[in-house]
């Protein structure tokens, strides 16, 4: 009788995961004037969460230090930071913040003449890296604008701060997220979303022409595990 060993091997294809998309969670902003730290409250709910502040300060010496929400401290979005004469602008980001109502606190070196900011809470945002890469822009025009490398399911988040001066409107294709005038009245603060692509152009258009500063950053998906193949061997003897 002669014996055959027979072996089988099967190749498993195991599908990822699948994810809910990367959406908005919340939207809230504040302001103050001749004001050394600026706070609200900021509601956050939801899975796989992120947050970030966009502060926007004018002031001839002192400025934004950091930012805390729940007493939890904020990290600075690399790159997301510039100046531009008295304006300056910044965003921060906090990996899974705690749910409820809690309170946002921005700080600075000392008494700004004006500062305000905007915070955006997510859902379903990457755990781990959840930021591309920031950039930023100055200039004094009618037309603050930045340009982003980003990707469809992504979402793009710009902070502007401006000389207030005339009316201020957000560009086609973004949703507003605030926009208001500082405490003492010498800037505008506003922020934006829009969906991502491979270059977002984030824009604002104001009636008159003046200084402004703008960052934008876009925000990943907590995204989907590669697909794995996973080896199988079955070993028969047969004749």
């Amino acid at each position: 009788m002669l014996l055959r060993a027979l072996a089988f091997v099967v190749l498993s294809l195991c599908a990822a995961p699948s994810w809910a998309a990367l959406a908005i969670d919340s939207a809230s902003s504040a302001g103050c004037g001749s004001c050394t730290s600026l706070s609200w409250s900021h509601t956050v709910s939801g899975t796989n969460r992120l947050l970030v502040v966009g502060p926007s300060g004018y002031d001839t010496a002192d400025s934004v230090t950091g930012a805390t929400y729940n007493s939890v401290s904020m990290t600075v979005v690399p790159s997301s930071s510039t100046s531009n004469g008295n304006h300056t602008i910044s965003q921060y980001g906090l990996i899974a913040p705690s749910t409820g109502a809690n309170t946002v606190l921005v700080s600075a070196t000392g008494p700004m003449t004006d500062l305000g900011a905007g915070a955006v809470s997510y859902t379903d945002a990457h755990q781990t890296t959840p930021f591309g890469t920031a950039v930023t822009a100055t200039g004094t025009s009618t037309t603050p604008t930045v340009n982003v490398s980003s990707a469809a399911d992504e979402i793009v988040v710009d902070a502007l701060n401006i000389l207030h001066n005339g009316t201020l409107t957000v560009g086609a294709g973004q949703t507003q997220r605030w926009q208001a005038i500082g405490g003492s009245g010498f800037i505008k603060y506003a922020g934006s979303t829009e969906t991502g692509s491979a270059t977002t152009t984030m824009s604002w258009a104001n009636s008159t022409s003046q200084a402004w500063a703008i960052s934008a950053v876009p925000v990943k998906p907590v995204g989907a595990a590669a697909a794995t193949v996973r080896l199988r061997t079955f070993v028969g003897v047969g004749q």
